[in-house]
């Protein structure tokens, strides 16, 4: 009997330890997996009560001409929405989420004012799709937490979302964003073609702002992942540069959305933007260099961002998690900053050789040390970056020499510190040039 007792103890312990080994494995991989940024989290809210909450206005706007009343306007996630409730909801969000309690709830955030859906219980999948939906179309509304309370009641649906801000700080926050937007928008009126001015915004965004090293979650800082942290505080990650540059460019009249997905194996958010009826991928973050601007992946087609970018599907509906509302197919290529601002070297020749001084030249006056280089058809690849980069030709050193007669003393280009990035299937070489001997001396 005790032999037989001791057996059913031992199983138990063993039993009992194994389960919690794995729940532990579980655990630390659950820990592991865990997603930044401000995915949707759902919680159970009590049904409206009989005395409301004191709410106050958010009067303030995000606007690019306060005069002309021009403000980001975007819809691409709306017109996903077919069911009748979700699209009421999305309107409804609209004004209640600019109506905020005066009072910081348990949470620790306010309240926004109630969404009730009478007569229709909505699923959280429901509600979730068209939360997400809106928060994508509107990146100017900022102040938004990622969790959300949603309840039943006698057949109703209620909704209410929870603000990092009082309506009194929200009033501050959004007229020292709407103010950064305005200087960042003086002038770009006057650029008339979509590229330049896509390009202008660009370069403006990552002048003001450096991403946000060691940040890896809401806890880490709300600001960091919003349009707010990365044009007034000047620190962001990719959901901050990405929210904003869809800002600048909406503002500007200029067709641009966010793509959501994975880089480097982690969650990451870049932009699509509209340029003569195509559309590009273009990755601010990527481009942010520690420095300087690179342009390596400013409007790129579908096929080169997946090189190194993994796309979110598309939203089927469902409640899926992770998905794009919008997401056009992106074939050209011909906007790309390599096609537009860069050189293509055809082959070499005096008009060539003159070509690439002038190039050289205008690109270090302008402070940008990098030489976008792409091989023309005419030439391969591997004798043309012989031929450009390496013994007995050196080609570059030549115009090297030349391009420096042209520039000051404080311009000149060293001709050692020089740094090659290739890329032999789009047929490209980046030269980073060294200038005045700085890179050298780091």
């Amino acid at each position: 009997m005790r032999k037989i007792l001791s057996r059913i103890l031992y199983a138990l312990f063993f039993g009992f330890s194994a389960t919690l080994i794995v729940s532990c494995v579980l655990l630390m991989i659950n820990s592991f997996n865990k997603e930044t940024g401000k995915e949707l989290e759902a919680v159970s809210i009590e049904p409206v009560s009989d005395s409301p909450s004191s709410y106050q206005k958010v009067e303030s706007r995000i606007y690019a001409d306060a005069e002309n009343m021009i403000e980001p306007d975007c819809d691409y996630a709306y017109k996903t929405l077919s069911d009748e409730n979700e699209r009421y909801v999305y309107h409804k969000l609209n004004r209640n989420l600019y109506c905020i309690d005066e009072n910081k709830g348990g949470n620790g955030y306010y309240k926004t004012e109630y969404v009730v859906v009478s007569g229709a219980e909505m699923s959280e999948s429901s509600v979730k799709r068209v939360l997400d939906a809106f928060m994508t179309d509107h990146p100017e509304i900022f102040w938004i937490n990622n969790t959300f309370g949603y309840a039943h009641d006698d057949g109703s649906t209620v909704i209410e979302c929870y603000s990092y801000l009082s309506a009194e700080e929200c009033n501050s926050y959004i007229d020292r964003m709407s103010e950064k937007v305005k200087t960042l928008l003086d002038g770009a009126d006057e650029v008339v073609d979509v590229y330049h001015k896509e390009k202008l915004l660009h370069d403006r965004l990552l002048d003001v702002c450096r991403y946000a090293e060691g940040v890896g979650s809401i806890s880490d800082g709300w600001q960091y992942f919003t349009p707010y942290g990365a044009l007034v505080d000047g620190t962001a990650v990719c959901e901050g540069y990405s929210k904003a540059f869809q800002i600048l460019l909406s503002c500007a009249g200029i067709e641009g959305y966010t793509v959501k997905g994975y880089a480097d194996d982690v969650r990451h958010m870049w932009n699509l933007v509209k340029i003569d009826d195509e559309w590009y991928h273009v990755d601010p973050t990527w481009d942010d260099g520690d420095d300087e601007i690179n342009y390596e992946f400013f409007n790129l087609s579908t096929y080169e961002i997946e090189k190194s970018h993994s796309i979110d599907p598309i939203d089927s509906g469902k409640g899926e998690k992770n998905v794009n509302f919008f997401l056009p197919v992106c074939n050209s290529m011909q906007m790309n900053y390599y096609n537009v601002d860069g050189i293509c070297i055809n082959q070499f020749d005096n008009e060539t050789d003159q070509k690439m001084v002038a190039y050289i030249v205008g690109n270090v006056n302008s402070d940008n040390r990098y030489l976008y280089i792409t091989v023309g058809d005419d030439l391969d690849y591997g004798e043309c970056f012989s031929t450009l980069f390496e013994a007995p030709n050196h080609r570059i050193y030549h115009y090297i020499e030349l391009a420096n007669g042209f520039l000051d003393s404080n311009h000149k280009v060293d001709r050692v510190g020089m740094k090659l990035l290739q890329n032999e299937e789009r047929c490209t070489i980046r030269v980073h040039l060294n200038i005045g001997g700085l890179d050298s001396q780091q």
